[in-house]
Formats: structure tokens, C-alpha cells, sequence
């Protein structure tokens, strides 16, 4: 996986994150997936926090909207807002627009509010409910063939890991930065999946 544009330490720890990338081609079946195309929602600092918070990652919250750059290093801060902190970690946060793509190859990637890249790496279905994306595995849902939640598998040693390093770009962390787990996202015409 790869981050671009990413503030400070959370670029750092892009490579972490990558060293568990998949690199068996996908099965032929993957190829027909209802995962492939493109998912996008309206991402809040606040339903991130939430998220780390559930999956035991609260040290980690005040580094949760720092790495939400653009692909040319946009900030989603509002120019002159503070510093994140734990007790604080959004203020000045602004919402942004976000998408996945899961192409037929079994390429995945993120795109920015503008439609710029910032992640890639390669995905594989592990099952009807489980997609395996870098080393990190997620529950999936399909509903009505238009929306889609995602929920990081997350093992204890990966959680541990990531607290040890709050400030660092863990798979933990970068798992639960895709999935937003308890929201879903929604289908719309997908632009990278050709």
C-alpha cells in the first residue's frame, strides 16, 4: 500500500504497511466479484476517531485526520487550526469526499475529493465475505449491489503494535482509515476499473 502526500509521521509509515502486500495474482474468480468497481462516501475526522476507538486504537486518534491529504498534499484542515491532539484530534477537520476501486485484475486503490490517487496495492477475495487487501483481512457486506460496509480482522498483536506506535502508519491503523467500519459506502461509476 502506498500513501501519497501523507503529513509527517504517518508517511513514514507507509512502508510498514506495504511490506505486507499481496502479490499472488487474484484468483480468476475474483474477476467476478460484486466488490469490483468503485465505492465512495463523505469522510468525517469524527467517525474516524470513533472507529480507532472501537477497534482498541485510541492512542492513535489524535494522528487520525493528519494523513487525510489530497494526492498533492491538500490539507482537510481548515488553514490555522491547531495542532491535533488525543483530547482533540479534529477540530478544524474538514469532511471529505473519498473513494475505493477494486478492479477485475485485482488491483485496489483510494482517490481523493479532487480524484487523485493516494493508495494502491493489490486485493484478493478470501471468500463471499472476506477480501484480503495488503496483509490485512476485512469483512464485507454488499447490499442491493450498491452499498458496501467493511470491517478491518483485526488480530491482537496487530493492535498492540499499533498503540506501542501511536504516532506511527501501522496496518491497524491504515485498516481501519480504509473501512470506517460501521458506515458504508456507496456505489458510483467507477473510474479506475478499466
Amino acid at each position: 500500500m502506498r500513501r501519497v502526500a501523507i503529513a509527517g509521521v504517518v508517511a513514514v509509515g507507509a512502508v510498514t504497511a506495504g511490506a505486507s502486500i499481496v502479490t499472488a495474482a487474484p484468483r480468476v474468480k475474483d474477476a467476478q466479484s460484486p466488490l469490483i468497481g468503485q465505492w465512495q462516501r463523505v469522510n468525517t475526522c469524527k467517525q474516524l476517531v470513533a472507529g480507532l476507538k472501537r477497534a482498541g486504537l485510541g492512542a492513535t486518534v489524535a494522528q487520525a485526520w493528519v494523513g487525510q491529504t489530497s494526492s498533492t498534499g491538500e490539507s482537510s484542515f481548515k488553514p490555522g487550526s491547531p495542532k491535533p491532539t488525543r483530547a482533540r484530534p479534529c477540530t478544524g477537520a474538514i469532511a471529505r469526499t473519498h473513494s475505493h476501486f477494486f478492479t477485475p485484475s485485482g488491483m485496489f486503490g483510494s482517490l481523493d475529493w479532487h480524484r487523485g490517487q493516494v493508495d494502491d496495492g493489490l486485493y484478493r477475495i478470501v471468500n463471499p465475505t472476506t477480501v484480503k487487501i495488503g496483509g490485512v483481512s476485512f469483512h464485507f457486506t454488499i447490499r442491493n449491489g450498491n452499498t458496501l460496509s467493511l470491517s478491518p480482522m483485526l488480530p491482537s498483536a496487530m493492535i498492540r503494535k499499533a498503540v506501542a506506535h501511536p504516532a506511527g502508519f501501522t496496518p491497524a491503523f491504515w485498516a481501519v482509515t480504509v473501512a470506517y467500519p460501521g458506515h458504508t459506502w456507496k456505489r458510483v461509476p467507477c473510474t479506475r476499473c478499466g
